[in-house]
């Protein structure tokens, strides 16, 4: 089995989390998505070229919550609707972060100024105050996945959410150390 993706992403960490907690042997193909050596490598995969792509057994398999709910069934792991609700808010946290990122990447809108760019803050926004409330109440899983995000924004330096959500930022600092987190850091 092998695992494509970058090292960085927040997707394709919180697969490598899944499959290290299931003790999955795989090979991790690290790229650089983004950079143009990296789009090649994608489209040998296929059309989509996202990350994180998971080849097992001749089958390519991608987008990050596919694969994890294709790996969690695997060890008899059921998601309910509303554990998928909760996961997608997350999901959605991470792609208005990554949006907003390759907007200073790329020199588009970098003050964030136009249109679309504020209904991405304001939906960036609305769901950090929504997993501020509810973060003790998420599953492992959540909170695996929230993790990644959070870690993420502070990475790329896009927020300094943790000044306005202090539940969020309690919760990071608690986990920050955890094997988990150490070994799937994005800062190696």
């Amino acid at each position: 089995m092998k695992l494509i993706g970058s090292i960085t992403s927040p997707y394709v960490r919180k697969v490598r989390i899944i499959l290290n907690t299931y003790n999955y042997e795989y090979e991790f193909e690290k790229l650089q998505a983004l950079s143009p050596r990296g789009g090649e490598t994608l489209e040998t995969y296929g059309s989509i070229k996202r990350i994180p792509i998971l080849v097992r057994d001749g089958k390519t398999i991608f987008d990050s919550s596919i694969i994890s709910e294709y790996l969690l069934a695997e060890q008899g792991v059921t998601l309910s609707v509303d554990d998928k609700l909760t996961l997608r808010l997350i999901d959605e946290l991470s792609d208005a972060g990554v949006t907003l990122f390759q907007q200073i990447l790329w020199k588009i809108d970098v003050d964030w100024s136009d249109e679309r760019s504020k209904k991405v803050l304001r939906r960036y926004h609305l769901i950090l105050v929504e997993l501020d409330k509810t973060v003790d109440k998420l599953t492992e899983l959540q909170k695996e996945w929230l993790f990644c995000v959070l870690d993420w924004l502070l990475l790329r330096s896009i927020f300094n959410w943790e000044s306005e959500y202090k539940n969020l930022e309690l919760f990071y600092m608690n986990n920050r150390n955890l094997d988990k987190f150490t070994k799937t850091s994005p800062r190696d």
